[in-house]
């Protein structure tokens, strides 16, 4: 990239909101969205990809300062999964009154590692404060006990570039959260109104399966898989993951600041449950 200076270049202001109706009639129904962008001068976005619980977790993105950025970004939604690919290039420029920053979040509707919040004790159950108990646990199901989440379930980073510095971001992902025990009877959606399940979409606990687990065979699984680089050449970055499954009871927590320079590759897989035979996957093919 050019470094030049970007002061009075031009205003550049952007406010992208999108959202998945929350109640889409068939698994095979799909919004896609690509778009490019080359851009300078003093830039605003705001932006939203998904709603957390009816496309499986929702990316936000917020992008301020002075500079010049290259964006490209591909989405892909239905029912309960997202996947997105976004690649960022930019540089601060170098009399910039404010570094350009971008923050991207993503947050999951995948329910995390849990623990009792509180004492409980029947005939059947006999619970401590901070024992793990699992967040479809009847109890939980029905109000009588109380959790803790062991994790908030975001993945976010935030880079930011010094003048005349330059920044990266590429990330590939895609995530699914299919309904379940948790779900029984229907969710609350976006405007307030509950959407009831068929089997055929959901998982439930069956104790004739190896695993104590079945689903439908629309069923869209319960995942999240993501290939990230992050650089800047010279500045501040930040990253907030957490990250549990209820189902392995596995974890991961990591906040990093580093004041100079930065880079990071990565690749992570949450696996908690396979999508059913019919499950609509995102693939290309399947748009056909």
């Amino acid at each position: 990239m050019r470094k030049r200076s970007f002061l009075f270049l031009f205003f550049a202001s952007f406010l992208l909101f999108i959202f998945t109706i929350p109640f889409l009639a068939e698994a095979s129904t799909r919004f896609s969205h690509t778009a490019d962008y080359r851009i300078g001068g003093l830039i605003e976005i705001d932006k939203q990809i998904g709603y957390p619980c009816s496309t499986g977790a929702s990316k936000r993105q917020t992008i301020r300062g002075y500079g010049e950025m290259t964006k490209s970004e591909t989405l892909d939604i239905a029912q309960h999964i997202m996947a997105v690919e976004d690649e960022m290039d930019w540089i601060t420029a170098e009399d910039a009154v404010r570094n350009l920053a971008v923050i991207s979040t993503i947050d999951l509707c995948a329910r995390p590692l849990s623990v009792a919040a509180e004492d409980y004790q029947d005939d059947q159950y006999d619970i401590k404060e901070g024992d793990v108990v699992s967040p479809y646990h009847p109890l939980v199901v029905d109000g009588l006990l109380r959790i803790r989440s062991k994790t908030s379930q975001t993945w976010g980073n935030a880079i930011t570039p010094n003048p005349g510095h330059v920044g990266g971001y590429d990330v590939d992902f895609i995530v699914a959260y299919g309904p379940g025990p948790r779900e029984v009877g229907g969710i609350t959606g976006e405007f307030g109104e509950i959407i009831f399940f068929d089997e055929e979409y959901m998982w439930w606990f069956d104790d004739t399966k190896e695993d104590g687990i079945d689903t439908g065979d629309r069923y869209v699984g319960n995942y999240f898989d993501i290939d990230q680089y992050l650089y800047t050449s010279e500045g501040e970055t930040r990253r907030f993951i957490s990250i549990s499954s209820p189902f392995s009871k596995a974890l991961l927590i990591e906040e990093m600041l580093v004041i100079g320079m930065t880079e990071v590759t990565e690749s992570f897989e949450l696996d908690n449950l396979e999508p059913g035979p019919d499950a609509i996957t995102l693939a290309w093919h399947e748009l056909f």
